[in-house]
Formats: structure tokens, C-alpha cells, sequence
């Protein structure tokens, strides 16, 4: 009767990522990976009622290939920088890539 129940309610993401034409600052780009610099006024992903618009949605435009390991909302997407950060990030374009450099982040 005294029972706590917690709850976490996470926000839907429209499903179906819709590309936009969003120019992107590219510093390098390989096979493997993309290297962009991030203004700080751009989104990385969708979430918290930012939809398009965002980094995703303008990798999506630019090309098809980006990793899937992040799901249908994060392709390509290792890390991030907060909305308000400006600075490089590195985007995979396949799943190996993705991979290796999830390591080298999680062991500095």
C-alpha cells in the first residue's frame, strides 16, 4: 500500500530518419569516417523535441554510407557534442569503423 513505483518515460522518435540538405563543415573524410566540425548551434541526433534539422539528418543527405551500430536515430554517430558545443566529431561510415573507434573513445 505504501508501494514507490518509479517511472521513466522517454520520449518517442518519429521512426523513419527524413534527410535534410543541411551543408556540413567536412575537415577529412576517408573510407572509414568523417570528420566534421560541429557549430554549436546544431543538433547531433534527434531527441528532446529536435526532430530534423540535425547532424543526422543532414549525414543522411550527404551519403548512404554510415555505420548502423547506433541505431535508426544515431547512424554514423559515435559520440556526441552537446547542442551548444561546437567542435570535431568523428562520424563512421561501416560498422567496423564504428567499432574501433567506440574502443579507442572508451579507452582514451
Amino acid at each position: 500500500k505504501n508501494d514507490t513505483i518509479d517511472l521513466l518515460i522517454e520520449e518517442e522518435v518519429p521512426s523513419g530518419m527524413i534527410p535534410s540538405n543541411i551543408p556540413l563543415d567536412i575537415i577529412y573524410e576517408d573510407n572509414d569516417l568523417i570528420v566534421i566540425n560541429k557549430s554549436s548551434s546544431m543538433t547531433v541526433h534527434p531527441g528532446a523535441g529536435d526532430y530534423k534539422d540535425t547532424l543526422v539528418n543532414a549525414l543522411l543527405h550527404y551519403t548512404d554510407n554510415l555505420s548502423d551500430e547506433g541505431g535508426e536515430i544515431r547512424p554514423g554517430i559515435v559520440h556526441r557534442l552537446d547542442k551548444n558545443t561546437s567542435g570535431l566529431m568523428v562520424v563512421a561510415k561501416n560498422n567496423a569503423a564504428h567499432r574501433g573507434l567506440a574502443m579507442q573513445i572508451a579507452s582514451r
